[in-house]
Order: C-alpha cells, then sequence, then structure tokens
C-alpha cells in the first residue's frame, strides 16, 4: 500500500515467488480487501493477493488489440511489454475506453451479471450498435472482428452455463463452426455449432438440453442453421471415439457432402465446457492434408463460385446487387482453409492462414500480400451494406449495391475480385481442378 501511494499508481506487478505460475498483479483494491475485509496484517506478504497469470500486450500493438484482450478475458488491466518481453507499465480498461469510446464493457458486463436467457439477449441487443459505432470511426476489419468474436463466445458460454448443468461442463466441449470459429463473423449470422462429448458420457436430458441452447440463441438473434448444423442436430453431437470414425469417414468416401461437413469443421474453435476433449481430434484432422483426393473435392469449391467481375472490369449485379460473399469472400476462405490443411497449417482465422501459407512458401509473396488486403476489402464492403441495409430496416444480406458505393471504393472492390481470380488460378494449379 505504502509502494502504491509513493508512485502514484493503483496496481503493482508481484515477481513469482516458490511454486508461483509467473509474475502476478496486485491492486489497491485487492490490498484494502485483504486488510479490512480479510483480517490480514500489514506486514503480511503480498504474493498470495496477485492475480495470475498477467495478460500482456506488445508495446508496438495498436490500442485495440487491448481492448479485444481485455474484453476476451473479461479482465480491467493487462501489462504492456517490450520486444524482449520485459514490462514497461500496465494500461487499464478506463484509459482506453478514454482514447477509445467503446460499448464493449458494457456489453460485457452485462454479459457477466447476466442470470436469465433474457438477461444475455438483453445485453447482446447492444452488438450490432458497437459494430456500427467501431465501423464508423475505422476500425480494421481485423480488429473488429476479434472484439466481436470475443463478445459472441461469451454469449455462447453463458447460453451453455445455462443449459448445462456444472456438473457435466468437463464432459463436454461445444463448438464453434464456420466464420464464427475462424473469428471473422461480424452481424449475427446462421448457428453453426457442435458438441464434442467425452467417450462413456450418459445424460438423458442431453437432448433436451440442446434443443433449449439452440432455441436461447436464436430468441438472442442467432437464426438458426438453414443445413442443420447445429447442437440440437444429433448427427453434430458426437463422442470423441465417435467424431474419430467420422473423421476416418470422411478420408474414405471423399464426395461433395463430406467435403462440406469436413470444411465447416476444419474451423472448429472450443468456447464452452471441456476445450480438451476437441484437442485429439485436430491432429486427426490435419491428417487428412494427405489425402489428394479429398482435397480436389475441397478445392473444386473454391473454384465453383462465378467471380462478379466481367471481361469488361465491370462489376455484375443481380436485382440490383453484386453478391460478393459467393463471388469473393468464399473463394478466398475456403481456398485458404483448403490450401492450410495441404499443408498442415493448424490455424483457423484466414488472415492467419495466409501469412502461415507465406511463411511455409506455399504461395508467393505478392499474392499473400494481396489476399487478406482484398480478403478485408471485401468484408468491410459486405458490412457496410449489411449495416445500411439494418437502417432501412431490412435484413442484411451479402449482396452490395454497387451504384451507391463511392468511387473509390469501387475501384477497390473491381480489384479484391481481381485479386480473387489471381488466387483462384494459384488454387487450380496447386490442385489441378478445373475452373
Amino acid at each position: 500500500a505504502a509502494a502504491l501511494r509513493e508512485h502514484q499508481v493503483d496496481c503493482l506487478l508481484v515477481a513469482p515467488g516458490a511454486g508461483d505460475t509467473g509474475e502476478g498483479i496486485v491492486t489497491r483494491t485487492d490490498l484494502l480487501d485483504a486488510l479490512t475485509d480479510g483480517g490480514l496484517g500489514r506486514d503480511a506478504p503480498v504474493g498470495p493477493l496477485a492475480s495470475r497469470p498477467l495478460l500482456a500486450v506488445r508495446a508496438d500493438e495498436v490500442l485495440f488489440q487491448a481492448l479485444v484482450t481485455m474484453t476476451e478475458h473479461h479482465v480491467e488491466r493487462v501489462v504492456v511489454r517490450d520486444g524482449e518481453g520485459h514490462a514497461l507499465g500496465t494500461l487499464g480498461m478506463a484509459e482506453v475506453l478514454a482514447h477509445y469510446a467503446s460499448s464493449s464493457h458494457l456489453i460485457s458486463l452485462r454479459l457477466a451479471r447476466a442470470q436469465t436467457v433474457d438477461d444475455i439477449a438483453e445485453a447482446a441487443r447492444g452488438m450490432a450498435d458497437l459494430v456500427r459505432q467501431l465501423h464508423a470511426q475505422g476500425a480494421k476489419m481485423s480488429y473488429l472482428m476479434e472484439m466481436v468474436s470475443a463478445l459472441n463466445s461469451r454469449i455462447l458460454a453463458r447460453v451453455f452455463a445455462q443449459v448445462v448443468p456444472a456438473r457435466f461442463h468437463d464432459r463436454i466441449c461445444l463448438l464453434v463452426l464456420g466464420s464464427e470459429g475462424r473469428r471473422e463473423q461480424i452481424l449475427k449470422t446462421d448457428q453453426d455449432n457442435a458438441l464434442v462429448l467425452a467417450d462413456g458420457f450418459e445424460w438423458d436430458g442431453l437432448p433436451a438440453a440442446m434443443d433449449a441452447f439452440s432455441a436461447a440463441l436464436e430468441r438472442i438473434g442467432y437464426p438458426p442453421c438453414p443445413g442443420q448444423v447445429m447442437v440440437n442436430n444429433p448427427h453434430w453431437r458426437l463422442t470423441v471415439s465417435q467424431w474419430r470414425e467420422r473423421i476416418g469417414q470422411w478420408a474414405r468416401v471423399a464426395d461433395g457432402q463430406t467435403a462440406l461437413d469436413l470444411a465447416i469443421t476444419l474451423d472448429a474453435r472450443p468456447v464452452a465446457g471441456n476445450a480438451a476433449l476437441y484437442e485429439p481430434l485436430q491432429p486427426a484432422m490435419r491428417e487428412l492434408g494427405k489425402d489428394a483426393i479429398l482435397l480436389r473435392y475441397l478445392a473444386e469449391a473454391a473454384l465453383s463460385k462465378g467471380n462478379p467481375l466481367t471481361w469488361l472490369g465491370q462489376v455484375r449485379e443481380t436485382g440490383g446487387r453484386a453478391d460478393i460473399k459467393r463471388g469473393g469472400v468464399f473463394p478466398l476462405v475456403h481456398g485458404l482453409r483448403t490450401l492450410a490443411l495441404k499443408h498442415g497449417i493448424a490455424h483457423r482465422n484466414s488472415f492467419d492462414r495466409c501469412a502461415a501459407l507465406v511463411a511455409a512458401h506455399a504461395m508467393d509473396t505478392e499474392l499473400g500480400r494481396d489476399v487478406p488486403q482484398a480478403l478485408a476489402v471485401l468484408m468491410r464492403l459486405r458490412l457496410g451494406q449489411q449495416l445500411a441495409d439494418l437502417d432501412a430496416g431490412l435484413p442484411p444480406g451479402n449482396g452490395v449495391d454497387v451504384a451507391a458505393l463511392r468511387r473509390l471504393d469501387r475501384e477497390l472492390l473491381r480489384d479484391a475480385l481481381r485479386v480473387v481470380n489471381a488466387f483462384k488460378d494459384h488454387v487450380q494449379s496447386v490442385f489441378h481442378v478445373g475452373g
């Protein structure tokens, strides 16, 4: 407490003692609570009061990354480290919000306090406004997706805790698939989730609980998946051994449906329950990258969607809109997913996959620079149109009104679609499939 007063700070870093897992942090509130309510004397050691492990950001990272880290881990302060890992100081939530006003922390607090599904739905109602605010402030798409993903994961974990008794949490792992698994979902889209169950786990209430889970997500604003890729579908509720068998079946029966199921599962990310149940399945899925026939089925899907860019350099529209998800985002995302599987890359996020492919010399530097830039442009333009549609009382879709774009954005869209064509040529040459 004396050190806090002397240096006029509200927290101190605590060096690790014997048996400690690393450095810790102790705040003024920790000390006051210990002295007043905890019955500790003024000469008691400070080590046991410290919170561990420390969460940190690098000094060269953008401020928004600190906000994402604090939101994801539900903490009020992070340590700032230099390139060699030395602590330079700490950064608090209040300090970040003073520079980058955001309602994300308010949503996070409401989620932490939520006691019912209605409470969770009320907290989640602010998500669209948060996206609109950050988009208007020019937040990079990658940071915006990370922030939304962190909050979505909190929402799903809170709903999971509502419908699954705590005594079963170590026997179940909740996975999010598709764009949410890749941390690329921004506005609420279809539910895509699955369960990994411990071998031998039996609970008669599981089907009803998963029905309640899917219904709760629908109430919160996540529509049901048209393809029924949800935990209320027994097809996506398997034990570890059953998942291993399913993965083996994917290797034996390479067809279009196999490729579809595998593609969405390759993006799986644990968000609740026991994540360790999923760990042994990841190397098994990466082994599928050695199956040339299966890879061809996956690659063909990346090439099957037509590009809205015409030979004359115009953007083709249907019903006044250009579907840039089908003709732009999907070929990039799915092509990167397929290349990552071929080269044994474990990353889920498309931008991370692209960087890893370049590092593995599986994609040339120029294309590896252009692809993430094009993907970010396509995602930004789609999001802008979706927000405009919401403001107009329309359901958000994947089509963009090209005529309504600024001239610069129309040029960026054309450039991005040219990159899509170049990337599809790369996928075609790697897997020797037709376009």
